[in-house]
């Protein structure tokens, strides 16, 4: 399921409860003056969905089926995911990224903050978390086994993990392995900003 935004903040979520797992919806809503622009549009591509959705809106809400993929493009906008059944690969060009997810995601934006919570142990190759100019976040699974790169060109460095790192004047790198380290991998980078790469504890 891939969400195309041109300037709006995007919700996305699993189905509702008492809802089918395989529905996905999607609603917006338009700014609270001026002429309401058009809807949003839902084509069918080879892997699946295509959302358009197009300037002036204020919100728009999605709900991501169990077993789907969802991949955002956002131009202008904040991005929000909370839950979803699936993976996620977000981005955006200009806005903030928040998700939490009991799988895996990866995300990145050109001017903005990244919040990302990954609940899940393991996923395939390499998670990449990157902001041109913000501050990066990332709660990993504490079970987890992977190796990390942790890095910005100007800022700090920060994690509860027991990794340690290098510095070269305003820039720090940190890479090494969590819990043994595997094949699996992430990535975490901004150019100037802090990067935080903590424990989430899972719930028992």
């Amino acid at each position: 399921m891939e969400v195309r935004v041109a300037s709006t903040t995007l919700s996305a979520f699993a189905p509702a409860v008492g809802e089918p797992s395989n529905r996905f919806t999607v609603s917006a809503t338009a700014m609270a003056k001026g002429t309401p622009p058009p809807a949003p549009t839902v084509r069918p591509n080879r892997t699946g969905i295509v959302v358009d959705a197009p300037d002036r809106l204020a919100d728009l809400l999605v709900r991501v089926p169990s077993g789907v993929t969802l991949v955002v493009h956002s131009q202008s906008g904040d991005v929000r995911v909370t839950n979803i059944p699936g993976p996620a690969n977000l981005f955006a060009g200009n806005g903030n990224v928040q998700a939490i997810v009991p799988g895996y995601a990866s995300a990145s934006t050109v001017t903005g903050n990244l919040g990302i919570t990954v609940g899940g142990t393991s996923w395939p190759g390499t998670l990449v978390f990157r902001s041109g100019r913000g501050d990066v976040v990332v709660w990993v699974n504490e079970q987890a086994k992977f190796r990390v790169r942790m890095h910005t060109d100007d800022g700090t460095l920060f994690t509860d993990f027991d990794l340690r790192g290098t510095s070269s004047g305003a820039s720090e790198t940190i890479d090494g392995a969590v819990n043994g380290g595997s094949a699996q991998r992430i990535d975490v980078e901004t150019r100037a900003g802090t990067v935080r790469l903590l424990r989430l504890h899972p719930e028992a």
